[in-house]
């Protein structure tokens, strides 16, 4: 088995993802789902050949112990990716992630322009959330290349694991990944407050994030960009409430009434051919009645306000309805989205 050439014909043909299985035919993932690859059936030799290329001994013993490993490999040919590796009845499982070298902007990945002004922002606190595989991380790689590209700022990412490689134009970055870098994302906030950092991102964690620690820092006067993995305005405020003890919530709302700055949520409906993926928004520009639901802690009553809220902000149904006119998104598939969420909400 040739891997370089099965990630390479993968990268080519747009896919975001290798599976390999011994016993299995090679997978690729493409707009969501996964599609069979004209290639031999893979055997434990073949599995045998990649750890041994892609894995040191040490690298090895580690994933021997933990059944478990993960890694980037940046700079190598056939382009970037992301090697993971698991066993499943003590056979080892790899699954690939190609990683574009190539930062899109937010024009090309239909950003909403609404949410520029709220990317400059010296302090304050931005959310971007969207389930998995929604596009979140590289709506975030777009956000702080525009960053990069415009300012002279001390941009500091912390994330798990790192997803692209950033170089500085007008910014200085700084890069921080978890288990890796830094033991403890609090560690990584902490270092943040010592260094001046003049945005601070926190990227998807896969893992429970420090919202305390992202609330405190935020209310010193700093400014942060975070990433969560939900979808909805509301479902993602509730999160990010009711993840700390009833009686410090009022502060914590209050605290968001006065720096969120926005919120999107994003998601990808991808068309019945698996042919396209559409990015759909929902977004929440702040206002005053706004910050004084958020500050009541009534955040399931912000979309009526959303819905009336005049340009900028929307809810999903809002901006369906907008590409349904466009023409660049069947009904079928809208329609199939917004029962999926308002079920989920329900």
């Amino acid at each position: 088995m040739d891997t370089r050439k099965l990630i390479a014909d993968v990268n080519k043909a747009g896919g975001s993802e290798l599976h390999l299985k011994i016993g299995s035919k090679p997978l690729m993932r493409k707009n969501k789902f996964l599609r069979k690859i004209d290639a031999p059936v893979l055997h434990e030799d073949d599995m045998k050949a990649l750890i041994d290329e892609l894995l040191n001994a040490e690298e090895k013993k580690k994933f021997e112990k933990l059944s478990s490993y993960e890694a980037n490999f940046f700079g190598r040919p056939p382009c970037n990716f992301r090697l993971t590796l698991v066993h499943s009845q003590q056979k080892p499982i790899a699954i690939i992630k190609i990683i574009s070298s190539d930062i899109p902007t937010l024009e090309e990945i239909k950003f909403p322009e609404v949410l520029n002004p709220l990317i400059d922002s010296r302090k304050g606190l931005f959310i971007l959330a969207g389930p998995a595989r929604s596009g979140i991380s590289t709506s975030l790689a777009a956000i702080v290349e525009q960053i990069n590209l415009k300012h002279k700022k001390h941009i500091l990412l912390i994330e798990d694991p790192i997803e692209f490689n950033f170089v500085p134009k007008g910014c200085r970055i700084s890069q921080r990944q978890f288990r890796k870098d830094i033991n403890m994302i609090e560690q990584g906030i902490n270092f943040a407050k010592r260094m001046d950092v003049d945005v601070l991102v926190v990227g998807d964690l896969k893992r429970e994030i420090p919202f305390r620690s992202v609330i405190e820092y935020v209310a010193g006067g700093h400014f942060v960009i975070l990433s969560m993995q939900t979808l909805g305005i509301a479902n993602t405020l509730e999160k990010f409430i009711f993840s700390f003890p009833e009686s410090d919530r009022d502060y914590v709302c209050q605290v968001l009434a006065e720096n969120l700055t926005g919120l999107c949520s994003q998601a990808l409906i991808t068309d019945p051919a698996g042919q396209k993926s559409v990015p759909v928004h929902e977004v929440l520009l702040m206002n005053q009645t706004a910050a004084s639901i958020i500050q009541k802690g009534k955040v399931s009553q912000l979309e009526p306000n959303i819905m009336s809220a005049g340009e900028g902000s929307q809810v999903f149904a809002q901006h369906i309805q907008k590409l349904y006119m466009k023409k660049e998104l069947d009904r079928n598939s809208g329609e199939n989205f917004l029962e999926f969420y308002r079920g989920m909400r329900a």
